[in-house]
């Protein structure tokens, strides 16, 4: 069996980026920026005020200075400045030619077309031109996850139609002759499905758009038929949730040789999540997850975001630091390694990390709350109270 890191490996060789879109900026939000940004212009284009107050030559020692002119936001200074002269000026206004310091009206006396000053500071209280950044500097990097600061940055630099990854489009597909809607009392023998839903919101976390989400029997056949009537150029990822052991109903592995995929691993050597199948087909990739809730989650974020995110061209988010545990982590020796969901939070002021309780992969209590997973290596134990420990952090990481 493949180790989760050769596996991630394999996702890595085997999905490349999408070429890139150029999107209206409202569109950008949560999307990869696929360019780098520069400045067009220096930052400030020009000094300006970085107050309200009365702009003046820091060498002008004249004892009071007349006032002619105003200079607002957004207007250009009338003319230059004299000896014995000052501009009213407020925060954001260009400075006048001859000025180099502004006075804040704090520190003033002001007397009908006369300026006094109270109190001069060494401060010049302007902001220059170039301080912020200067034209051509890299602001910010292709591959970056755009967010609400982000997509400001854009603005101010003019890039309203920034090249950004796709979307990755998702086909999903619940398989079981056992499952009903969430809405039904199930009979017997029969469960509610909660994979679609727990689907549909990993998805929506990543930045994915779901094209279609249905639930399809234990049917070979119909489950192929089901695929096939999804339009080849309409979705990108395909996801099967259940079909990925090798029982007589798992029927994963055949539907997607039958519709033209080549398989590259059948497994992975990790608890919950083993039989997690990756294939592909020309530039579509597709899984097929192991049924319960658990392995759902833990292998959607080891394996199928990173698939995602390659779609996309963004960066990989499988990040690990080192963080206290807040209970003792009770995992006993496995041959594969444990991805154990965790907590992440802040007690007493420091990050800590508190294991969730799940008593199998179908227990979806020990899912309420994670945002982290724990690592544990092949046949070693877990840790107790105190420990520092390797913690992924998920996204979006609250």
């Amino acid at each position: 069996m493949l180790s989760l890191a050769e596996a991630r490996s394999i996702i890595e060789r085997q999905v490349q980026p999408f070429e890139p879109q150029a999107v209206p900026l409202a569109a950008a939000r949560g999307r990869v920026l696929r360019e780098d940004a520069l400045a067009p212009d220096d930052l400030p284009a020009f000094d300006r005020s970085a107050m309200d107050g009365y702009a003046i030559d820091a060498r002008d020692a004249s004892p009071k200075f007349r006032v002619v002119m105003e200079v607002q936001a957004g207007q250009v200074p009338a003319r230059r400045l004299h000896p014995g002269e000052c501009a009213r000026i407020f925060t954001g206004a260009p400075i006048p030619e001859g000025a180099s310091q502004v006075i804040m009206q704090e520190d003033v006396e002001r007397d009908g077309e006369w300026m006094t000053v109270r109190e001069r500071e060494t401060k010049m209280w302007i902001r220059y031109r170039g301080e912020d950044a200067r034209q051509g500097e890299l602001l910010l990097a292709a591959g970056a996850r755009l967010r609400a600061e982000e997509l400001s940055l854009l603005a101010q630099l003019g890039m309203v139609q920034p090249r950004v990854g796709r979307a990755p489009r998702v086909l999903h597909f619940a398989t079981g002759n056992e499952i009903v809607d969430p809405s039904l009392t199930p009979a017997q023998g029969q469960i509610r499905d909660s994979n679609s839903t727990l689907i549909a919101a990993l998805l929506a976390d990543a930045g994915a758009q779901l094209v279609a989400q249905n639930r399809c029997g234990d049917d070979l056949d119909k489950l192929v038929d089901a695929i096939q009537s999804h339009a080849a150029e309409s979705w990108d990822c395909l996801l099967i949730s259940g079909g990925a052991s090798v029982g007589d109903y798992d029927f994963g592995a055949r539907a997607l040789r039958e519709l033209g995929f080549t398989i590259h691993f059948p497994q992975m050597n990790i608890r919950p999540g083993k039989p997690l199948i990756f294939a592909t087909r020309e530039r579509q990739i597709a899984f097929v997850i192991p049924g319960n809730p658990v392995s759902h989650f833990v292998t959607f974020q080891s394996a199928i975001r990173l698939a995602l995110e390659r779609i996309e061209g963004a960066p990989s988010s499988w990040k690990t630091a080192k963080i206290e545990l807040a209970a003792d982590l009770l995992a006993k020796p496995n041959e594969r390694e444990t991805l154990w969901p965790a907590h992440v939070g802040v007690q007493d002021g420091a990050l800590c990390v508190t294991p969730l309780a799940w008593q199998s992969s179908g227990d979806l209590r020990g899912l309420l709350g994670a945002n982290a997973l724990v690592p544990i290596a092949p046949g070693t134990t877990g840790a107790k109270k105190g420990a520092l420990v390797d913690c992924v952090l998920l996204l979006p990481f609250a």
